[in-house]
């Protein structure tokens, strides 16, 4: 038996050995998951897809202050009004990390001292408007953690201030968009685990029939879910938009490796005792198992590696790769001992020690099957293996029809539409969104997004510095998109009568005259600061437009000898970034399959044995184009990595049934056609089971809130369908093309030590 076989078979013989003693260890990781899953954080809107910019953080540090915007609708004017406004404005003024608040009792105590009680006076400081603005604005440079304790501080204040009846009152802005939509990530993962489960069981009840404790994988899985929390909070991965889809996805993944060590160990205690069944089960299915994991892994790496600019997919393949790992530790530690603990109890075992299967033949070269086996195989089974036999006959045919699908979906790729924009990722209805949009159409503003541009020089009060930045302003204001421009030199004309001063002394005594808070928005730690705003509504290729004319307007601008600036923030930076993602999804996939097969070549050394697992991959790639055409899904950032993660996952059915059919043909007497169908005669049944449970498991990802996740639940679905096809109908006539041609060629220097025809090395 080859290395991986005999420790396999070692770790079985420990655990049936030990089943209490492996169990407690499985509890004291639980424990230390909990640990570390209370350190778990969430970050969410566009700085999930910033990754590191030193002009970005420089940014953040000096002009980025978040805020947070209240709009007041009803009488403003009003003094009771302007007397809650006056208690919300004094009471946040005192919260950590505000920097200032501004509201129309700032003008009204201007002019009086006081809030009076006379309306017409307030009117005459401030109007008699029906709506009005309080703005929050925080010091620079906050994380989201640490915004959402003023946000919370703003609601809190928004009922203490007691408005009068009538008054609507609505807080939002970018940390209550934050606070709300990390709040209900936290809920969607909860009800997307629990959905995921009940389906689950759901699935396991109805498909897993035959066996003991058909229930027990979803404890074995759900444990694993849990210690992927522990380890991505003592990690430091946080919560995402994206990885929040990572746990039914876990689920639908770890119950295969569950599944498949139930079924194995199933049918080893019929030929054995437990006591023997558990090291032979293992040994036997615990390396195609192992591989099939670090597959999958390794699927997920490749969108790790080729993402490295966007922290959420990072976010996305760290725990991915942290969940396919510690779901398949979970079920040796979990699933084994408690099925060894079981048989024990019951009393089980086989009638002999020796392998049944080697007891005659069943008319096709392959085993005789007891009447449980019979029941256990079934007719589904049986239906397999034939459908197999007839596929693997033809392979010209089958494989020249998956062929040219493949080519139709590779086609159908090109056309397919794309989702990018962060604003659609979230649920429309969600209360924050819906209160932004208001604010927004309220200021005239619409869906119209600042951007901005941090300019770096030494004396950049200079006035020949101001004059660039109104050149800039006219450049850039005759460019398409680009509705309005706020510099420092508009801030100095609007003080000093609509001109710029002659000399450096000028531009400082107007600085002198401007109040600090507004100063600070325009200069601020040797850095100066540009607004430029964007177009109301515009979609994510027209503020790809918008980018290149701002930085197309600040070169033909030609700012002054040794001044710097750069387009940033958030707003600027993620569009492009996951517009990239999604531009290089197939470098991605490619990255996955070269990665696997890499992992393939290293375990067979063999090239058939690499190839023949993922040839059906590289089908299920074209074909699910197809799929998104066909259901008109779009392609998201989340969606842009399944190439990789198709190969990686399906790649597990694959090795599952070709393993077999090389242990099956490597019996005396057994044909290649007769090792196929006996191969998918008795795995069919098991990837099949665990296959639709996966996609019961992807298919809650369909009821997520967030439309990037529900598209990437249907897309998933229909995936992991396809693979499972394509593992029991295009792989049998793809091991009979390549044991042909390996008959036929010699074997090469570099394979001397071949992997034995039972997928274990000599």
């Amino acid at each position: 038996m080859g290395r991986l076989s005999d420790l396999f078979g070692g770790v079985g013989h420990e655990v049936q050995a030990h089943p209490a003693a492996t169990l407690l260890v499985a509890v004291i990781l639980l424990v230390a998951a909990f640990g570390g899953a209370a350190q778990i954080t969430s970050v969410t809107g566009d700085q999930a897809f910033t990754g590191e910019n030193p002009t970005l953080e420089t940014f953040d540090e000096t002009f980025d202050r978040g805020s947070i915007s209240v709009l007041v609708r009803g009488e403003v004017s009003d003094p009771a009004t302007i007397r809650a406004i006056d208690r919300f404005d004094d009471r946040m003024s005192q919260v950590d990390d505000v920097a200032y608040v501004s509201s129309p009792a700032d003008r009204v105590r201007a002019e009086y001292g006081r809030i009076p009680d006379s309306r017409a006076k307030i009117e005459r400081a401030i109007g008699d408007p029906d709506t009005a603005f309080i703005r929050v604005t925080f010091e620079p440079g906050l994380t989201q953690p640490e915004e959402r304790p003023i946000y919370e501080e703003a609601t809190g204040a928004e009922e203490w201030a007691r408005f009068p009846a009538g008054v609507d009152v609505i807080v939002t802005g970018s940390a209550a968009f934050s606070a709300q939509l990390s709040e209900l990530i936290q809920q969607s993962t909860n009800q997307l685990l629990g959905l995921a489960v009940g389906l689950m069981i759901v699935a396991l009840f109805f498909l897993f029939r035959g066996v003991r404790l058909r229930l027990l994988p979803i404890v074995a899985v759900f444990t694993g879910v849990l210690y992927t929390f522990g380890a991505i909070g003592y990690a430091g991965v946080p919560n995402s938009t994206l990885t929040s889809s990572v746990f039914p996805i876990l689920i639908g993944l770890g119950i295969d490796y569950s599944v498949q060590f139930h079924e194995r160990y199933e049918e080893e205690l019929e030929a054995a005792p437990p006591r023997e069944a558990l090291p032979r089960a293992l040994s036997g299915i615990g390396p195609p198992v192992f591989v099939a994991m670090l597959a999958a892994a390794l699927g997920f790496g490749a969108t790790w590696i080729s993402t490295q600019g966007t922290p959420a997919f990072v976010w996305f393949a760290q725990t991915s790769i942290f969940g396919v790992l510690l779901t398949f530790l979970a079920a040796i530690l979990i699933l084994l001992p408690t099925l060894t603990l079981y048989a024990r109890w019951r009393g089980r075992s086989g009638g002999t020690d020796g392998d049944s299967r080697t007891d005659g033949g069943d008319g096709n070269g392959g085993p005789t099957p007891d009447p449980d086996e019979s029941e256990r195989i079934g007719v589904f089974g049986r239906m397999l293996g034939r459908s197999a036999r007839t596929l693997a006959a033809n392979p010209g045919i089958v494989l020249v029809v998956a062929i040219l699908l493949m080519g139709a979906g590779f086609q159908a790729g090109t056309e397919l539409e794309t989702l990018a924009d962060t604003e659609e990722f979230v649920p429309q209805d969600l209360p924050a969104y819906v209160d932004l949009q208001q604010f927004r159409a309220q200021t005239g503003g619409g869906s119209a997004v600042q951007f901005d541009v941090i300019v770096l020089g030494s004396d950049l009060t200079h006035p020949e510095v101001l004059h660039w930045m109104e050149r800039f302003e006219h450049v850039a204001v005759g460019a398409p998109l680009v509705q309005g421009v706020d510099s420092p030199a508009t801030l100095v004309a609007e003080h000093n009568g609509g001109e710029i001063p002659e000399t450096r002394a000028g531009v400082e005594r107007v600085l002198e005259d401007v109040p600090e808070e507004e100063r600070a928005n325009y200069y601020n730690d040797g850095y100066a600061h540009i607004t430029v705003v964007g177009a109301e509504d515009m979609t994510t290729d027209q503020t790809l437009s918008f980018i290149t004319n701002v930085d197309k307007a600040i070169t033909f601008s030609n700012p002054p000898p040794g001044v710097q600036a750069t387009l940033t923030g958030t707003a600027a930076i993620s569009p492009p970034s996951i517009v990239e993602q999604i531009e290089n999804r197939n470098v991605t996939t490619g990255l996955g399959v070269l990665f696997v097969f890499g992992l393939l070549l290293a375990y067979y050394r063999r090239l058939t044995k690499a190839v023949a697992p993922l040839i059906p991959m590289v089908f299920v790639i074209g074909w699910q184009n197809l799929y998104m055409a066909a259901l008109n899904i779009s392609v998201s950032p989340l969606g842009a990595s399944l190439g990789a993660m198709s190969v990686g996952i399906g790649a597990e059915y694959t090795i599952i049934v070709m393993e077999r059919y090389y242990e099956e043909k490597g019996l005396a007497g057994v044909g290649r056609l007769d090792a196929v169908e006996t191969a998918a005669t008795r795995v069919g049944k098991a990837i099949s089971v665990s296959g639709m449970t996966t996609v019961f498991g992807f298919s809650a990802l369909t009821l997520s809130p967030f439309p990037i996740l529900a598209d990437f639940g249907y897309l998933t679905v229909g995936v992991i369908f396809l693979t499972l096809v394509a593992a029991l109908a295009t792989l049998p006539p793809t091991l009979i093309v390549l044991d042909g041609l390996v008959d036929r060629l010699p074997t090469p220097f570099w394979a001397a030590t071949p992997v034995d025809e039972r997928g274990t090395h000599n």
